[in-house]
């Protein structure tokens, strides 16, 4: 048996938790249970239940739910949530894909075997976990993001996208035009009949489809930024892009700013270069900017933040085009034409 001493009013009172305790034993879903995660199914609710354990006491029971990667022993567990005297925990399909595709580092759009196991504990002691189960689930990573809201009719079918980071499956970034003032919202489909992404305040995201969209004030280009498990985005606007370094008319003192074209997403300047350094940058700022991935191509891909350079090698009079749409899992790119 274990004694738990509890203090309140200055007055001392032991409880006696019985020396087996029974631990919770989980009915849903049964072991071997098999989950394929669709875009039509990511609002599908998941319901993980209990039996309760038996202390021999009456207590509150903090519960946590986690999983793991069959055969690691919950050594690099992800918690899906807690719960205090409820023997259940509900999550949708696409919200459990998003945990566990990041958490475990799961490969995307494959099968693996993970294991699911309720811890209860009482008093912050006496913890014990019910017997795993295992769950052949299916990932799904959803390659892109829309993006409907006032600007274009609350219509996602027509809404602009931004696609998956290739180095996070549960990460999305890309520069959208808005055209006017109003709010958006992230959606995992090109419908509402899924996951919708509102305003969860403050940088979140919240998955309750009657929360607002993400407010904006003007009209113009946005870098998004959106990450799903974390439930966090960003909203940064973009009055411009421009050009800087040696190789342009102002050094490194200030951008040559670049003219965008609303209908082909590009964004263009026609200026006199001499031999030396060029980047991109927004906003006139160093928080936004580009580096090449081939610092001696005059056409090529960009690195964000990357202390590269653009090498001019010949004066003249060049076309700097900068293409910033990535409505597919490709680098922004650019192309520099001396006319």
């Amino acid at each position: 048996m274990a004694t738990v001493a509890l203090s309140a009013c200055k007055k001392e009172q032991k409880i006696t938790v019985a020396a087996n305790i029974k631990a919770p034993v989980i009915s849903t879903p049964t072991d071997g249970t098999a989950i394929a995660v669709t875009v039509a199914d990511t609002a599908q609710i998941l319901t993980i239940k209990w039996a309760q354990p038996d202390y021999g006491v009456s207590a509150v029971v903090s519960y946590f739910v986690e999983v793991d990667s069959v055969g690691k022993n919950f050594k690099t567990y992800v918690n899906l949530g807690n719960q205090n005297n409820t023997t259940s925990l509900s999550l949708s399909y696409g919200t459990f894909n998003s945990k566990v595709m990041a958490g475990l580092n799961l490969t995307p759009n494959a099968l693996s075997t993970i294991e699911i196991r309720v811890g209860s504990a009482i008093y912050g002691a006496d913890t014990v976990y019910s017997t795993p189960v295992k769950v052949a689930l299916t990932t799904l990573q959803l390659n892109q993001l829309w993006l409907p809201g006032s600007y274009e009719g609350y219509n996602p079918a027509a809404a602009p996208t931004i696609p998956a980071l290739l180095t996070n499956a549960t990460s999305y970034e890309g520069y959208a035009y808005f055209s006017a003032a109003g709010n958006f919202k992230f959606t995992s489909a090109p419908d509402y009949n899924h996951i919708n992404y509102g305003d969860g305040g403050n940088g979140t995201l919240t998955t309750n489809g009657n929360a607002n969209g993400i407010g904006f004030s003007s009209a113009g280009v946005y870098l998004l930024d959106a990450d799903v498990t974390k439930l966090t985005y960003s909203a940064t606007f973009i009055s411009t892009f421009g050009v800087i370094g040696t190789a342009t008319p102002q050094g490194w003192n200030a951008s040559t700013p670049m003219t965008y074209n609303q209908a082909t997403g590009l964004w263009t300047v026609t200026l006199a270069l001499v031999p030396g350094a060029l980047k991109f940058r927004a906003n006139d700022a160093w928080d936004i900017n580009y580096g090449p991935s081939d610092a001696n191509a005059l056409t090529g891909t960009l690195i964000f933040n990357d202390p590269g350079a653009v090498t001019i090698v010949n004066a003249g009079t060049y076309t700097v085009t900068l293409d910033m749409t990535k409505t597919t899992q490709k680098a922004y790119a650019y192309t520099i034409v001396q006319n």
